[in-house]
């Protein structure tokens, strides 16, 4: 999208010749542009103001890193995109506000990287057992393997983090 307007704004200013127009249109450029940048950076500091990360918006950064949603999603759009996959039915009890735990944040985020486990977790999937394995990758300290225990933003953003870098080829 950036290299678009770029391209866009080098081919309009070296099209036209009029001083003015090249300074009104990199103006309009630079407005716009600092507006969906705070955009962008809204959802993430209103989500890391909070002292339990909510499931509506960890789903939806689950969705966005393994590119299953667009950038413009909403945090609701990453509620039923959850309800939608194969680990929906642990969501049925559950409200987009209500804080995420540990082992439904693990399950979600290794079947939308389809990350395989170990025996339990490839033979029953469970939030436990995605927890366990989670605690085996070591994305989680031995001490917090509580899979039922809710999450805090960070550590939301460092398990996508964790994974994102494993699958691109990272250390952890």
């Amino acid at each position: 999208m950036n290299r678009v307007i770029v391209l866009f704004f080098g081919y309009y200013v070296g099209r036209k010749g009029n001083i003015m127009r090249k300074v009104v249109f990199a103006a309009i450029f630079v407005i716009i542009s600092t507006a969906l940048w705070g955009q962008s950076n809204d959802l993430l500091d209103r989500f890391l103001e909070v002292e339990e990360a909510d499931v509506a918006t960890s789903l939806l950064l689950i969705a966005q890193a393994s590119g299953e949603l667009p950038l413009e999603a909403v945090p609701q759009d990453g509620f039923f995109w959850g309800a939608e996959q194969n680990f929906g039915k642990y969501l049925k009890n559950l409200t987009p506000e209500d804080p995420i735990s540990l082992g439904l944040f693990y399950l979600a985020l290794f079947k939308a990287f389809d990350i395989k486990g170990g025996l339990m977790y490839n033979a029953l999937g469970t939030p436990r057992y995605a927890a366990m394995e989670a605690g085996y990758l070591g994305y989680v300290e031995p001490s917090r393997l509580y899979y039922t225990r809710a999450m805090a933003p960070y550590e939301v953003l460092t398990g996508i983090t964790y994974v994102t870098d494993a699958l691109e080829g990272g250390t952890l």
